[in-house]
């Protein structure tokens, strides 16, 4: 297990429950952007954490990067980057899943030797 997975996973649970908590439950772009992207977090993160086969597809990093990278700009696209707490919210979370990402596609996980 690795722990940056751990982390993705956890922050993925953050966005799931960020509408409820930070009460933009009624604006329905900022809620859905939240919770989807929060649920490719845990599904994928969640996998590679907890499977050694997920762990070792760096699919699941690029994935997750993106959507690290979504987060980060949503704030704009989304029209919320009036509001504190939610844009710091998004900001951070996004960037933190951006450099676990990148670090475990780049540098973090096992190499395979090519087969001949």
């Amino acid at each position: 297990m690795l722990w940056q997975n751990v982390v993705n996973a956890l922050i993925g649970i953050w966005f799931i429950i960020a509408p409820f908590s930070l009460g933009f439950v009624a604006n329905a772009s900022e809620m859905w952007t939240s919770i989807v992207g929060g649920a490719i977090l845990l599904v994928l993160a969640g996998a590679a954490a907890l499977n050694e086969a997920a762990r070792r597809q760096t699919w699941i990093q690029y994935v997750n990067g993106l959507v690290g990278i979504w987060f980060i700009v949503a704030p704009w696209f989304v029209s919320f980057a009036n509001r504190a707490a939610d844009m710091y919210s998004s900001l951070i979370g996004g960037i933190i899943v951006l450099v676990l990402s990148a670090w475990l596609a780049f540098k973090g996980l096992p190499r395979t030797e090519p087969s001949h």
